[in-house]
């Protein structure tokens, strides 16, 4: 009974500060949303609210639905935030993105299973919400605040790894402490997913460092960057140290500067360090090298049904979710797990699941809506010419890693679009551009007039 009341309490102060926030100050709630989604827990934290309350079962998905009901009401007393819509909507991203959710739509109609389909397509369309939300909400002057909430969460959640790490407690999911290896998970359901996040993390303390000339702030930014490696490290994540660095010498690339390679070799040099330490990472990620075979069977034969759906649907796929309705009835017989009720039956590679239920057409839709992706970041750099243009630029970089860290690492774990933090870097791309380029004209303008004066 207690135990009941305190869950209420807490739904209803989260609810009552969405609410206000949503009134009073929308563009914060994108920063709530990047700390809640760290906060997968929550969903235990939340009483029973029936059907009508399942959207709103975790604090994540509470801020979703707070954000997109503060970007409606707004829509409603703001002439000028429709125009904007208007303006969002033709986007090329935007358009990109509308195309993907409406290949998914038609698959409703071949799908193998249609139920899935349906909700699938209902969570691809709220995300979307959610993007054209945080077009409309997100200020100029809280474009940082994302990473360093981001940034800060991750730090916080380190002395709870750790903790994990040592006594074997974990505070959910506690069937990941079993065995020979404990995976710390902390608020996560997921190791690798914990793993994810850190990442995010790491890339938003280097462009938060990038942007901060202050030396005792950069001091504490190395500091939280030896907190967040160790916790990476931890979780004994693959996929996770191979999309740190990839996502690090795509950083290298886009940032070429010496005041970026100063932090990211301090980074290096503490993962050789902690390699050195802990002997177990550096056998964990020998899996990588032995091949194929060395990898968990599960993930094996996931990829063989994914291709072999593939194959055999080439075109249009067997329809969106329905990837594992297809692997029970017709395909099963790859899974090679013994007893048969155990062992995943959800593709965890997010290419080879669009291949599977989209087919070429879904992986089009996809390779369009990277093209955007890049093509938006290509335009900041352009204007990074101008002067201030880095100011658009450099949080720009940190979006596009943070989309690129959740696509690599959800060919491992999946959660790719239905991660809300691509949505969220998404949509901040989109406002950078579009507040870059009022930027842009407005300099070119006063420059006309003052050589007309």
């Amino acid at each position: 009974m207690e135990l009941t009341l305190l869950k209420w309490i807490f739904f209803l102060l989260s609810l009552g500060t969405v609410v206000y926030l949503g009134f009073r100050k929308p563009s914060i709630l994108i920063s709530l949303l990047a700390g809640a989604v760290a906060l997968e827990i929550s969903t235990t934290w939340f009483p029973p609210l029936g059907t009508l309350g399942s959207q709103l079962d975790s604090l994540a998905r509470l801020v979703t639905v707070g954000m997109i009901g503060a970007a409606l009401w707004r829509l409603w007393i703001e002439p000028e935030k429709r125009l904007k819509l208007k303006s969002v909507l033709t986007h090329y991203l935007t358009i990109a993105l509308m195309i993907y959710i409406a290949v998914g739509g038609f698959s409703i109609l071949y799908s193998v299973d249609r139920g899935k389909t349906a909700v699938e397509i209902i969570r691809l369309l709220t995300l979307f919400l959610l993007y054209l939300s945080i077009c409309l909400l997100a200020e100029k002057k809280h474009i940082f605040l994302p990473f360093k909430v981001v940034h800060w969460v991750g730090v916080a959640l380190v002395p709870l790894a750790l903790y994990e790490g040592m006594t074997r407690h974990f505070i959910w999911q506690e069937h990941l402490a079993e065995g020979m290896i404990a995976r710390v998970n902390t608020t996560f359901v997921d190791p690798n997913i914990f793993a994810r996040y850190l990442i995010l993390g790491i890339v938003a303390n280097l462009i938060l460092q990038y942007m901060n000339t202050e030396t005792g702030k950069r001091i504490v930014y190395i500091v939280s960057l030896l907190g967040l490696m160790g916790a990476l490290a931890i979780t004994l994540s693959r996929s996770g140290i191979l999309t740190l660095a990839i996502v690090l010498a795509l950083m290298v690339l886009l940032i070429p500067r010496k005041r970026m390679l100063l932090p990211i070799g301090f980074l290096g040099f503490i993962g050789v360090i902690i390699i050195a330490m802990r002997p177990t990472i550096w056998q964990r990620l020998l899996t990588f090298r032995e091949g194929f075979g060395a990898l968990d069977a599960q993930r094996q034969y996931l990829w063989k049904a994914a291709w072999a759906m593939f194959t055999d649907h080439r075109l249009l796929g067997v329809g969106l979710g329905g990837f594992q309705e297809m692997f029970l009835t017709k395909y099963i017989h790859l899974k090679t797990v013994i007893p048969d009720a155990e062992g995943a039956t959800l593709s965890h590679t997010t290419i080879l699941t669009i291949a599977a239920e989209l087919g070429l057409i879904g992986l089009a839709a996809l390779s369009w809506v990277w093209i955007a992706i890049i093509r938006v970041l290509g335009s900041l750099r352009k204007l990074s010419l101008e002067p201030k243009g880095l100011e658009g630029y450099i949080p720009g970089v940190g979006y596009f890693l943070w989309i690129t860290t959740v696509f690599i690492s959800s060919q491992a774990e999946a959660r790719f679009f239905e991660d809300p933090m691509i949505w969220i870097s998404m949509g901040l791309l989109v406002r950078l551009l579009g507040q870059s380029t009022e930027d842009n004209q407005y300099k070119q303008r006063d420059r006309g007039l003052s050589i007309s004066n």
